[in-house]
């Protein structure tokens, strides 16, 4: 599937749900997309982001965020079941959706320095043209110069 320069995000879920489809089916053990992170305009990252199964963030430290000492009870509504049906889904899309742009961002990023480079570069090869040209016009102007001056010292 082609995202163009404008990714938008109803077509990434639809990606993204196919995805999640064929994942729930069995079809893969594993869903990891490679990308382009953008972090400035000098500095991509090539990144490799595990889609699914999703997995807990780990700290500096080594353990994960749900390790915590104090396990409090939270009453949910609807049930933490169908809060996870709908969100889990929704947070596989949104991050599809960010390394999609990031690729993009990160394109279009070097194509602009490309682009800088080529007309700079264009710029000096101009400059030297021209004074290659204006060298060789100086030269033949040098030369018939010299041939007047030859001639009218010859008839002398």
């Amino acid at each position: 599937h082609e995202f163009g320069d404008k990714p938008a995000f109803e077509d990434v879920e639809v990606v993204a749900q196919r995805i999640i489809d064929r994942f729930t089916a069995g079809e893969f053990d594993a869903v990891r997309v490679g990308y382009m992170k953008f972090i400035t305009n000098a500095r991509q990252s090539p990144e490799v982001m595990q889609l699914l199964p999703l997995q807990l963030e780990v700290d500096a430290d080594g353990a994960d965020e749900s390790a915590s000492a104090d396990h409090a009870l939270y009453e949910f509504s609807p049930d933490g079941a169908a809060l996870l049906a709908d969100l889990l889904p929704r947070a596989m899309k949104v991050s599809l959706f960010q390394a999609v742009n990031d690729a993009v961002v990160s394109e279009q990023v070097m194509r602009m320095i490309a682009m800088k480079a080529a007309t700079d570069n264009a710029a000096d090869l101009g400059r030297s043209l021209k004074r290659d040209f204006n060298r060789a016009r100086q030269g033949r102007i040098t030369t018939e110069l010299t041939e007047i001056v030859s001639g009218a010292a010859a008839l002398e």
